[in-house]
């Protein structure tokens, strides 16, 4: 599927962008202006007024190459008249979970649980849960209380990645993929925080020289923004628990 962004993307004042598919079955939502911390969510429908089929949130310090990741892996699953985005999850009898996690065990995690996995990474900074327990179908759509869910980092720079049963578990090991990846990624110094800062290696690159092409890109004005009611897939609910060796959530 090729999808341009400036064909199907809508904005509203808030700065919020939703992304949805040509049927409407697929949305993905930027979302700044939030009424939560999830800065990105995903939500797939077997039909445009529907309830989510599945549902999966990352959130504000998130690595976008991790969003990246599973949004890559969704878009050939994409068909008009298919329903390949839809299949493929699981429910909470899945033993065992290695299959869906193995990039994370393949990089040295322990997995610290059998009954109800939990794995942890080498140095302790991020770790991934799968919850075997019954699950309100509701409330994975709109907290943290959620099938599968991943987390890392420390204090304000934490985040955390969350996956409803029915998400189809390939997207969710390409994010595990991209969670184990030891290849580094590019960063402004603004972007890292002093908690990261402490915990990053950081090795400083040399900026190219823009080319004359990036030049007139840059000079070119803007689009003007389109403003447009769209309506969220997602409602405030009670704090549920955090990803993380606590496992509280503050996504709503």
């Amino acid at each position: 599927m090729t999808l341009r962004p400036e064909d199907h993307s809508r904005h509203d004042e808030h700065g919020n962008v939703f992304l949805p598919s040509p049927d409407q079955r697929i949305r993905i939502g930027y979302l700044p202006g939030g009424d939560d911390d999830a800065l990105w969510k995903i939500a797939a429908y077997t039909r445009p007024l529907a309830s989510p089929r599945w549902a999966a949130a990352f959130s504000s310090n998130v690595p976008t190459e991790f969003v990246t990741a599973f949004t890559t892996a969704l878009v050939p699953l994409y068909e008009p008249d298919g329903n390949a985005f839809l299949t493929g999850g699981i429910g909470y009898k899945l033993h065992p979970v290695s299959p869906v996690v193995q990039p994370l065990l393949d990089a040295g995690w322990a997995l610290t649980q059998t009954w109800r996995p939990e794995l942890r990474s080498p140095d302790g900074l991020a770790g991934a849960w799968f919850d075997r327990s019954d699950l309100d179908p509701d409330d994975e759509l709109t907290t943290n209380e959620t099938r599968w869910g991943m987390w890392g980092g420390s204090g304000y720079a934490r985040w955390y990645a969350v996956f409803s049963t029915h998400t189809p578990t390939r997207l969710i090991t390409a994010t595990a993929t991209a969670v184990a990846d030891p290849a580094p990624v590019l960063r402004w110094p603004g972007e890292l925080s002093l908690m990261t800062r402490e915990l990053a290696t950081i090795t400083p690159v040399r900026v190219p020289a823009p080319t004359p092409q990036d030049v007139a890109r840059a000079r070119r004005p803007a689009p003007a923004l389109q403003t447009v009611a769209v309506p969220r897939w997602s409602t405030s609910t009670p704090s549920a628990r955090l990803p993380g060796p606590a496992r509280t959530a503050t996504r709503r």
